[in-house]
């Protein structure tokens, strides 16, 4: 296969297509690109301006108005900070020998467009898990009903307190959540449900939320080594080696040096370096190895509009490696995401089994 068979526009469109069609916490579903612009190279930055609400007064006839007043404003930055790469080659024994080399080539592109939005999506998910403005804490949805009502429905209200717009609301779920769901008739029965989108078994609608079904959605419970400190009331987790995420609230906590009874997780900082927990027995001061155990998945709700998200395959070129005798391709990907609105956001552990 000649190189000039090769054409790096058409690769780069390609490859964004199938991003596009694959992405889920990243895909315009979920995440809005109103900030993406031209992205040239990581490290770039998208300002977002924001202007605080101006305030409201009574109106009293014949009378002065009171003084002006100064708006503020605030700039949340949206760092192009990731930057991903792929660089692989097909021998040209291979690409004879095979009935049909030219296709590896594009299988090949295809699998590195799909390892691509697998990276990109967790990321959003991570984004997204971090800084939800509205926990749900811990699901048990053993139960088959649970998940629609004690996650969707909560969720709705959570969004619907927040102002958020109905219009567009998604939910994601994981696949075991997801079969949860399907066992409810609530869900599964198209004459209920009013949507005939249910017959296809991947997306669905339900209590006001297009349902979408993601592996990324689950994040394994993971020991995390912090430093116990003793408050009045509970206890601060800080110095914490990996992050906590709205998510992590409700879960319980253990650990080789917290002793007494063990509680749950109330509350997270937007940043996650600090979670705070009721407790007691903790020892104050000293290192803790705990593990965030009851749930291992988590859900996710909320509007387009709470997530920004910005990317583009910088390049992609196809050439033939200087000491080898083959084709090869190689392409870049930046992007990056912001939580604009985390009012907008719903994130939950659900336990499912």
């Amino acid at each position: 296969m000649a190189i000039t068979n090769f054409q790096p526009e058409v690769w780069a469109s390609t490859l964004l297509s199938v991003l596009e069609k694959s992405l889920v916490f990243a895909g315009p579903q979920c995440s809005n690109r109103n900030y993406e612009g031209e992205i040239a190279n990581s490290g770039d930055t998208v300002h977002i301006v924001s202007v605080a609400d101006p305030t409201i007064s009574d109106y009293v006839k014949d009378t002065d108005l009171g003084d002006v007043e100064t708006l503020t404003d605030a700039d949340l930055t949206l760092l192009i900070d990731q930057a991903k790469s792929f660089n692989f080659q097909i021998d040209d024994i291979d690409m004879r020998q095979v009935k049909n080399g030219g296709a590896l080539m594009t299988e090949a592109a295809q699998r590195a467009a799909f390892g691509l939005r697998d990276v990109a999506d967790l990321y959003v998910a991570k984004k997204m898990r971090l800084a939800a403005g509205n926990p749900l804490g811990v699901i048990d949805a053993t139960t088959a009903t649970n998940v629609y009502d004690a996650f969707l429905v909560p969720a709705g209200v959570s969004l619907d307190e927040a102002n958020v717009p109905t219009e567009g609301r998604f939910a994601v779920v994981s696949p075991a959540a997801y079969g949860k769901l399907q066992l409810d008739g609530r869900f599964v029965k198209v004459n209920e449900s009013g949507s005939n989108s249910l017959r296809n078994g991947i997306i669905g609608e339900a209590a006001g939320f297009t349902i979408f079904k993601s592996n990324n959605a689950g994040a394994a419970a993971r020991a995390i080594a912090v430093t116990v400190t003793v408050a009045t009331t509970a206890k601060t987790l800080t110095a914490a080696a990996g992050t906590f995420t709205q998510g992590d609230v409700g879960l319980s906590v253990s650990g080789t040096r917290i002793t007494g009874a063990a509680g749950l997780i109330v509350s997270v900082n937007a940043d996650g370096t600090v979670a705070t927990m009721g407790i007691e027995g903790a020892t104050a001061g000293t290192s803790a190895d705990i593990v965030l155990a009851g749930a291992t998945k988590f859900g996710y709700a909320g509007s387009p509009i709470a997530t920004s998200y910005a990317e583009q395959i910088n390049k992609v070129e196809a050439y033939r490696p200087e000491k080898r005798f083959g084709d090869a391709l190689k392409g870049l990907h930046l992007y990056g995401s912001k939580v604009t609105r985390a009012s907008g956001l719903v994130v939950a552990a659900i336990k499912t089994a």
